[in-house]
């Protein structure tokens, strides 16, 4: 994966946040937003888009 492909810009647009295409599957590692260098934060905010998905149901 190249620079051009990560955090928001994702070669899709329905890549650059964190739920994927994929129904259940949260994208959450450091190629999510806002990066590796801040600790736990991808997971973090992965976590709030599930919980607001569990929320919806």
């Amino acid at each position: 994966m190249s620079l051009d492909q990560l955090y928001l810009a994702r070669p899709l647009p329905s890549l650059s946040d964190y739920r994927s295409p994929i129904k259940g599957l949260y994208l959450c590692g450091s190629g999510s937003h806002p990066g590796g260098g801040v600790m736990g934060s991808p997971g973090w905010n992965a976590a709030l888009a599930v919980m607001a998905d569990l929320k919806r149901r």
